[in-house]
């Protein structure tokens, strides 16, 4: 990456810090606007069921590497950047950040019930520019041979609980089996790209019929069993090869157990999949 390259990402990150210099965090920052209402009107927050949200979890690709050969200070430096660019696409997105766990972040939509038709689109557009987002963000800024990140996200659709947890520092968390299908999406996703789930790929279908969803095919995954999944593709761009996915501990869901048991283009969707394309069909 060049310098020119380079400029508007520095552009976003100063002009983050700047407006981070200058006002006091807001507790709509932190939790989800109905839940910051009533915090700030002294009620107490009760757990909330949501029928369908996305929750979405990225990490970044050989990070117990970089952990080892860098300072911890500048691997903090680093996911500051990442993280400074990260928020500003959630925002752009309406993406609700949720947390970051070491190199994993974490976010959610339609938390507040009001992005029923595209709570999967937003997420998919979301995940896709942070992949291109990371290609720009150097590993160590002081040694540009260590090259730039890269990461992989997924994503997955449907129901979970709400709550805020204790009440020194309190935080938002999200509860349920949709949480832990996302985080095992993104295990299972490769380098540079989106993986996602059949219930997400069926509401993307009709949510946004311009982004291209491409059959993975069945994989088996800890405490899932096996899973039809799918990529999610920029418009109008051929899909990138396939390659091996190479798990790593990030913390959150990934494990030896989950491995490929299809080629891309071998396997039954069923009928209520998502009529969708195959790899070999996005291929130049």
């Amino acid at each position: 990456m060049n310098a020119k390259e380079a400029e508007p990402l520095e552009h976003i990150q100063n002009e983050f810090k700047e407006k981070m210099t200058n006002k006091t965090t807001s507790i709509y920052e932190l939790f989800p606007k109905h839940i910051a209402d009533a915090l700030n009107a002294g009620k107490r927050v009760e757990p909330e069921a949501h029928d369908n949200v996305t929750v979405v979890f990225s990490d970044i690709i050989g990070f117990d590497k970089i952990s080892e050969e860098l300072p911890p200070l500048k691997v903090s430096q680093m996911l500051d950047r990442l993280y400074l660019v990260f928020d500003q696409l959630a925002k752009k997105h309406k993406v609700f950040k949720v947390e970051t766990i070491g190199d994993a972040y974490m976010g959610v939509t339609n938390i507040d019930g009001n992005q029923e038709d595209e709570h999967v689109k937003n997420v998919a557009e979301f995940a896709l520019e942070i992949i291109d987002a990371a290609k720009k963000i150097y590993v160590d800024e002081d040694d540009y041979s260590r090259g730039t990140l890269q990461v992989r996200a997924g994503f997955h659709s449907g129901p979970v609980v709400s709550n805020v947890i204790g009440s020194l520092n309190p935080r938002f968390g999200l509860f349920g089996d949709t949480v832990n299908t996302a985080s095992r999406m993104e295990s299972n996703s490769v380098e540079g790209r989106v993986h996602c789930s059949a219930a997400s790929a069926q509401l993307l279908a009709t949510q946004a019929p311009d982004i291209p969803i491409v059959t993975r095919g069945k994989i088996k995954v800890k405490g899932k069993g096996v899973m039809t999944t799918y990529w999610i593709n920029k418009k109008s761009e051929p899909s990138p090869p396939v390659e091996t996915v190479e798990h790593e501990n990030t913390g959150h869901g990934s494990s030896d157990d989950d491995e490929v048991m299809t080629a891309d283009t071998d396997l039954d969707q069923g009928e209520n999949s998502p009529s969708l394309k195959t790899e070999e069909e996005y291929q130049v």
